[in-house]
Parts: structure tokens; sequence; C-alpha cells
């Protein structure tokens, strides 16, 4: 006899057994004992947390010839045909491999047929958002007005997808992530009532590993059994499926405040030297660092963490800054896109160490304008706790720089004069043009859209008392630029020190051959739904 794995020997056979989704099971449970039952229910959420599980139970909880309090006997003969795959009223369609309308207008021609053998017809459509829209369009009605004895369990981990015309006509239930306590507990039921000696430390990796999949931790638990000859414990599990050790997600952390490039690439040599994915580590390292930043939020103690890791969350979540964090999620966030198409992943994670090894703390500009104030405006550096090393002028601009046109006169200006910057006059302009990608990148992070906008469509032209000039392409664009203007004058204040900035419409010279102003003009079209002003 062929092995069953798991997954498939330990799938829920009753309401109660669904892990982590009380708000779903309770909610069947009293409709089937109240019988308010709806005809149409759309199951979302992750893989692997129980979608078409709930919609077998329902399929057999309605037909069930003994029901116990809603739950199905899973003893009768309607029960035993829906278990086997036999049943003649469940009736389950995989609309990835049936997107055509053929398939659902001949599910439809059948609806209205009564039942072969027992009291209801249950159509479970696994994956629906998959459907085509002509196949939408021809189950619209029939959701709406079933006959009496259909009932339709539509599962899909893409709910967004689904027509709003399909949706309003289900009742909606949104499965969620299963904590990593409740999936370790679940594995130890399961290895207690198989009589598998395990260590806990064991089912804690393959709990985190799962990231909130009961299933994706059974066909994990499967792994590491067959690996280790019918034990599972945290050395076998460690080779067997591998392990990110929670120290090189801190030590990526710790580049931010240590500014150590050699830090970087010992850091990038222990993971090649491990054999660990890049991928798989920019993942972790995005769920770690979210997991920061809900310590820094709620502390450890309301946060699912491992009870030996929580003081090095207290501790690293005490040292980084929120505004750090989260610059830092979303540059691990574009390394992993990156990485995705195909980019080369070490060189893309070399690249990502280097930048947290070199990146400058975040200030609070009010902060920083308060001490301005305070001290009659005399030095921006010692007011906040960043770098501003020189920076010398290139031997080369960055863009090529044509001719320039008749000085426009100024659209927008900042009011209050600063103080003098904290570099030398004659360097603030090359400093700003150096750092002009690396500063909006920061500016992206919480105003995205008109960043990149700004950042293509526009270019510091000259400094001169205290004042900096960009020129942009056109009249939208220093509109997209004023709502990014307390980001932009922070990330320009931790660089070149305290500088007041003015957009102006002006000619933007760009490297031959590039096309990044025409993209900005392009996104200045889809964005505002017009033409740009010259």
């Amino acid at each position: 006899m062929s092995y069953l794995v798991l997954a498939r020997k330990w799938r829920p056979q009753r309401f109660s057994e669904v892990v982590g989704q009380p708000h779903v099971t309770t909610t069947f449970l009293n409709g089937l004992r109240q019988k308010r039952l709806a005809h149409a229910y759309l199951l979302s959420g992750p893989r692997g947390v129980g979608k078409t599980t709930t919609a077998r139970l329902l399929a057999r909880a309605v037909n069930c010839l003994e029901p116990q309090d809603g739950e199905p006997c899973n003893e009768c003969r309607l029960c035993q045909a829906a278990l086997e795959g036999r049943a003649l009223d469940v009736l389950e369609v995989d609309a990835a491999s049936n997107t055509g309308v053929e398939k659902t207008r001949e599910l439809i021609e059948n609806v209205h047929f009564t039942p072969i053998e027992g009291v209801a017809k249950v159509y479970v459509i696994d994956e629906v958002h998959m459907l085509s829209a002509s196949s939408f369009n021809a189950l619209l009605k029939t959701l709406e007005e079933p006959p009496p004895h259909a009932y339709f369990c539509l599962a899909t981990t893409a709910p967004q997808k689904v027509p709003s015309t399909i949706l309003s006509r289900c009742q909606r239930f949104d499965f969620r992530r299963v904590p990593a306590a409740e999936i370790r507990a679940h594995l130890e039921m399961i290895l207690t009532s198989e009589g598998l000696p395990f260590e806990v430390e064991a089912l804690d990796l393959i709990a985190r590993k799962a990231d909130g999949s009961v299933r994706d931790s059974l066909s994990l638990l499967d792994q590491v059994i067959a690996y280790a000859g019918g034990s599972v414990r945290r050395a076998d599990t460690v080779e067997a499926i591998g392990e990110v050790r929670l120290d090189l997600f801190f030590r990526a952390i710790e580049l931010t405040l240590t500014h150590s490039v050699a830090e970087a690439f010992r850091l990038d040599g222990d993971l090649a030297m491990a054999g660990i994915d890049p991928q798989d580590y920019l993942s972790g390292l995005q769920g770690h660092i979210v997991q920061l930043l809900q310590v820094k939020a709620l502390g450890s103690g309301r946060v699912d963490l491992p009870p030996e890791a929580r003081a090095g969350f207290d501790e690293a979540a005490r040292k980084a800054g929120e505004a750090d964090l989260i610059r830092m999620l979303n540059l691990a966030s574009a390394a992993e896109v990156d990485i995705r198409r195909n980019y080369t992943p070490r060189v893309r994670l070399q690249l990502l160490f280097l930048k947290y090894a070199t990146l400058d703390r975040s200030v609070d500009l009010s902060e920083v304008l308060g001490q301005m104030g305070k001290g009659g405006g005399a030095s921006v550096a010692a007011a906040a706790p960043v770098k501003t090393a020189p920076v010398p002028p290139p031997t080369q601009a960055p863009r090529a720089q044509p001719a320039r046109s008749a000085s426009p006169a100024p659209v927008a200006a900042s009011t209050p004069k600063p103080a003098a910057p904290t570099l030398p006059d004659d360097q603030v302009l090359a400093a700003v043009q150096n750092a002009w990608d690396e500063i909006w990148d920061e500016v992206a992070v919480k105003h995205n859209s008109s960043a990149r906008l700004v950042q293509a469509g526009g270019w510091p032209v000259a400094y001169a008392g205290g004042v900096l000039r960009v020129n942009v392409s056109n009249k939208m664009l220093v509109e997209r630029a004023q709502t990014c203007r307390a980001a932009l004058q922070q990330a320009i204040m931790s660089r070149v020190g305290a500088v007041t900035f003015e957009f102006a419409v002006g000619e933007v010279p760009k490297e031959e051959g590039s096309d990044e102003l025409d993209r900005a003009e392009q996104l200045l079209k889809l964005h505002l739904g017009a033409e740009p002003v010259e």
C-alpha cells in the first residue's frame, strides 16, 4: 500500500479540527444548527489554511444522515461516499484547469436537477479567480437566485481578482495565517498520536518555516521524518529543511548602527558558506523587520516570537529607529523584486548590505527645526545624529549639461531661511547631484508615486545663498514635488546640512540616450489624466 502523507492523513474531518479559523468554523456550525445557511460562500486566504477542507466539510454536513450538533458524523453512507470522493451530489471544480465558459454553462444547466442521493447539491469551485470573464458572467444569475437545493463554495487565494458582482452575491470568509504557536501545538498532537519522538525546538523551526500554512508545516514534517528515519530532532530538522538563523537577520540590522562595510562583506560570506538562498534570506529578513516594528509598537509579549528570541528582539528594537526600519524594509523589498526579475541574486544581496552599512540615520524634521529655533540656527549637524562627511565635487557631471535657456521665475520656494549649510557652498550642489537617486529612494518610502515622477523629471541645477534650485520639466511636477517637501528636506539635510530649496519649471538635463524624462511625461499622463504643461 502506498504511503499516505500527513497532510492527507490528518486532514480535518470535523469543523472543530480545523486549525486557527474559529471565526469561520463557528459561523458554519451555527448556521447548520439553526438551518440558516447562505447559498453562496467565498472562502479566501493564503494557501494551506483550510479553505477547500472547510468547503468539503460543509458539503458533508448538509447531506449527513445523522449530524451531531452541526458536525458531519463521517459514518453514514453519504458521509462515506463524500470522504471517498464518489458522492454524486458533491461536485468539485478546479477553476485553474477549467477556465472556459463551456464548463461553467454545463455546471449551470445541471444545477437545476434535484439531488440524486442527499437533500442538497454542493459545488466546490477551487481557485475561482482563474475563471474567465465570460464564465463569471454566466455564473452571476445562478449565484443570485440558485435553486433551494444548491450551495456554492468558491475558494480563492486572490479575492481581489474576483469581480465585485460575484463578491456581492456571496458571504465572504477571510481565512487567516495560522500563528506559529498553534501550528506547533498541532504538530505536537500529530507526533504524539503517531508515537514519534520529537524536540519542541524542531517543531518551532518547522512552524516558523511554514509561514502560517498548516499544510506546508505537515509537508515539512514529513520531509524531516523521512530524513531522520522516524524522529524529529532539531539538528536533523536544520539539515533537512535548512534554517536562516535569527542572528543572521540581527547582523543585517546591526549594519545600520555600525556602518561597517567590512561586516557587510563578512555577513554575505557567511550566508554563502551556509548555502542560504538569497531570495529565502530576503523573504525572511522582511518578516524579521516587520516583527521588529511590531515589537517597537506593541512590545515583544504581544508578538508571535520564539520565547528564546524575545530578549534579542527587545534589544534590537530599542537600538533601531522606526523610520530606519521602514527604510530597511523598503530596500529589502526592492532587492527581492530585482532577484525575481532574474537579476544576479548574490550581487543584489551584497548591494543591500552595503546600502545598510552606509545608511544615514533618520531624523525627525520637526525636532531638527525645533533645535534650529532654539539655537539660532547655528548648526543643524549638532542637533541631529547624522553623518555629514563632505563630498568632493565630481570630476564629471552625472548628467550632460546642455545649454541653459533663460532662467524662469521660480514657482515655489520654502519660506523660513535656515542656517548656513554644513558643507562649503562650492560642494553642496555636487553632493546633492551625486546622491540624487539615493535621496529619492528615501523619499519614496512615504511618497512613492510622486517621488518617482520627480526623480525622473527633475534635477538640481544651482545653489547660491543657502537656496538649492531644482528644475522640473513642467508645472504639474512642481505640484507633485510639493507633496514630498518635508521628506525631501529631511533627506537633503542629512547629507549637506540646512539647505532651503525651490522648484522651478526649466530645462532638465539628461544623459544621452536616456528616456527618463520621456517616462516621467508618460507617467504624468497616467497619474494625472492630462497632458503635461510645457
